[in-house]
């Protein structure tokens, strides 16, 4: 029996405040086809809702906040309720002071919608930048800004700032909160951000000195003085690897780049982001979070400068805190979609404290490696199909192509296992949670080792799995860059009975003005732009669309039409080519009010619907 999308539910933002253990559980509404993420309080067995549609829960030792119909609530461990917040526009971050006497957050003001607002005299937009557009969002308001507050729970709000560019919230001591900010505009080659305080009574802004290009998180530890930062240097736009930074209150050093920080496996399970991926247990002592081998692991520091491995399991930890000597984890693997696990920190000691989804059971995937071309070992897994004699296999590639596969649940695999489909799913050399170098072998090198890379993880796979797999059905389906790719292996081999391509890049001379990332994105990963008779030649070179004329395979093509990141028209060109050039059945399917993420955020009857018409495809094509 297939598992339904809204059976699932995801557990995030553990929160421990006195004796009370409070997450956010999130689940998808087939109903009113919408998700919602609620406040819930942890018990033995199950959970008890407190509030419907609670986002953003954070905690201090005397309350909790968190965000509800656009604004900030403060819920102390008696129960009271206090609404801290009353903000027309949109709240984009925030934290609690220590004290629990109040949150700092930043507001976005707009002066007009961002994307197909309907009006009876609709106004002209003007623009000046390059980076007009953000996908999952629509277009950018020039004349935005941001602003900076602080509330408490007396009910004083104080303006402490204002941005022409996008700021957040880091976290905050009692008289000073520390902010990222973004530090060039839209016209900019690369995005740039920089670490500031800002004095809560004399609002006077003072740069942290990182000597990082990029900051994307800081958390202050309890002494108010030391800063633990997760950012990155100006090498390698696009793709390097986040590591560990240490502030002493005078001077930053590097504390951790063995691993990547801030890298870590898909999955489809809809779950509250994560609120931090470094915490401090004291203020000596901190945990973070790395991603390795598509899978998570986490560390213990000291300021001392020791690093001591508590966690390397296959598993995903979707968020994690701490209280006294005990960890508290969310997490999941290939076949448990969400669980919240606790951790002994002096005898590693793990006991499961709460199944998300007590009732339903999954097949897990295994894992297995196989050689890659220059000899280095490249990781796959194989999920097997329920059924008694050898099914089809579908080879599956990640989107990126700096993601990752690995020890996570995906929702859409086990449905493809429970209609009859072994799959196969690879990190090709490209993939994260490998090192900096593994990233790197992939830029302008696309359609090359990759390829390569994800062809060899499906021969071994059916060498391996021999007795599931009917090596004469194979497919290959995938999203984004796994789009790309998915084009580019039917242009150049015959061997699948069956393809589909979802959002896919497929002419990139198109993609570089079109998408909302192209420009920065297309110059950095192919080493050309459509700007010059080199380039041109480059990129028409490194296109699928370039050898649709070789297509023999049939192929579904799925797109959402608000798409941004990789436009519609990358799928009209292609479906066009082939429908043109050869007698190759071709099926393009548009999904309405989708951006680029519709197969793991869009509307809940559209992620069914995704899966529906392919099935019925496949199950046509394969007869």
């Amino acid at each position: 029996m297939a598992t339904a999308l809204g059976d699932i539910r995801g557990i995030a933002r553990p929160t421990i405040v006195g004796q009370t253990l409070y997450a956010t559980e999130s689940v998808a509404d087939e109903i009113e086809n919408r998700y919602q993420t609620n406040l819930v309080v942890v018990n033995e067995t199950d959970t008890t809702t407190l509030v419907n549609d609670a986002t953003d829960l954070q905690g201090t030792t005397q309350a909790i906040f968190y965000q509800h119909d656009g604004q900030l609530y403060r819920r102390s461990v008696d129960g009271e309720t206090v609404q801290l917040t009353h903000q027309s526009d949109h709240i984009t971050s925030f934290v609690p002071t220590p004290d629990g006497a109040g949150v700092v957050f930043a507001v976005q003001v707009e002066t007009q919608a961002s994307f197909n607002a309907v009006s009876e005299r609709p106004t002209v937009r003007y623009y000046t930048k390059r980076h007009y557009k953000d996908d999952g969002v629509g277009f950018i308001d020039e004349q935005r800004r941001f602003e900076i507050y602080q509330a408490t729970v007396s009910g004083v709000t104080r303006l402490l700032g204002t941005f022409s560019l996008p700021v957040k919230i880091a976290d905050a001591t009692d008289t000073q909160v520390v902010i990222i900010v973004q530090t060039n505009d839209e016209d900019a080659h690369e995005y740039r951000s920089e670490l500031r305080t800002i004095d809560f009574e004399t609002k006077t802004q003072t740069k942290v000195p990182t000597n990082l290009a990029q900051v994307y998180e800081a958390t202050i530890a309890p002494d108010a003085t030391q800063i633990l930062i997760l950012g990155n240097d100006a090498q390698y736009p696009n793709r390097r690897a986040v590591s560990l930074h240490y502030y002493d209150g005078h001077q930053t050093r590097l504390v951790f780049d063995d691993e990547e920080l801030l890298a870590e496996p898909n999955s489809d399970v809809i779950v509250q982001g994560q609120g931090r991926h470094v915490r401090w247990l004291d203020s000596e002592t901190y945990i973070f979070e790395t991603g390795y081998h598509g899978h998570t692991r986490l560390y213990q520091g000291t300021i001392a400068g020791d690093i001591t491995r508590l966690l390397d399991e296959p598993q995903l930890l979707t968020d994690f805190t701490i209280a006294d000597r005990e960890l508290v984890i969310t997490q999941q693997d290939t076949s448990h979609p969400s669980r919240l696990i606790t951790v002994d920190l002096d005898t590693h000691a793990q006991t499961v404290r709460y199944d998300a989804n007590p009732t339903l059971s999954f097949t897990a995937a295994e894992k297995f490696t196989f050689d890659s071309e220059d000899g280095s070992d490249v990781d796959g897994w194989f999920l097997p199909a329920h059924s008694e004699e050898p099914a089809p296999v579908v080879l599956y590639v990640h989107g990126g192509p700096h993601g990752a596969y690995g020890d996570a649940f995906f929702w859409e695999f086990q449905r493809f296992a429970e209609a009859g489909y072994n799959v196969v799913f690879t990190n090709p050399h490209g993939s994260t949670t490998y090192g900096q170098a593994f990233i790197n072998a992939v830029v302008n090198h696309y359609g090359e080792q990759d390829y390569r890379d994800v062809l060899a993880g499906l021969d071994r796979a059916i060498e391996r799995y021999s007795d599931k797999i009917d090596a004469t059905r194979q497919i290959i389906i995938g999203g984004s860059y796994g789009g790309f790719m998915t084009t580019w292996a039917i242009g150049h081999t015959d061997r699948f009975q069956a393809a589909v391509s979802q959002r896919p890049v497929t002419e990139w001379l198109h993609l570089t003005g079109a998408s909302d990332i192209g420009y920065n994105f297309v110059a950095d990963e192919m080493g050309a732009t459509p700007y010059t008779e080199a380039g041109r030649a480059e990129l028409i070179k490194r296109s699928p669309i370039t050898y649709a004329g070789a297509v023999k395979t049939p192929l579904l093509m799925m797109h959402g039409e608000y798409d941004l990141r990789t436009p519609i028209a990358q799928t009209e060109m292609y479906f066009t080519a082939v429908k043109t050039l050869t007698d190759t059945p071709v099926e393009m399917v548009r999904f309405p009010q989708s951006w680029h993420g519709v197969s793991r955020n869009g509307l809940p009857n559209l992620r069914n619907a995704r899966l529906t018409v392919m099935f019925e495809w496949l199950d046509k094509t394969l007869k």
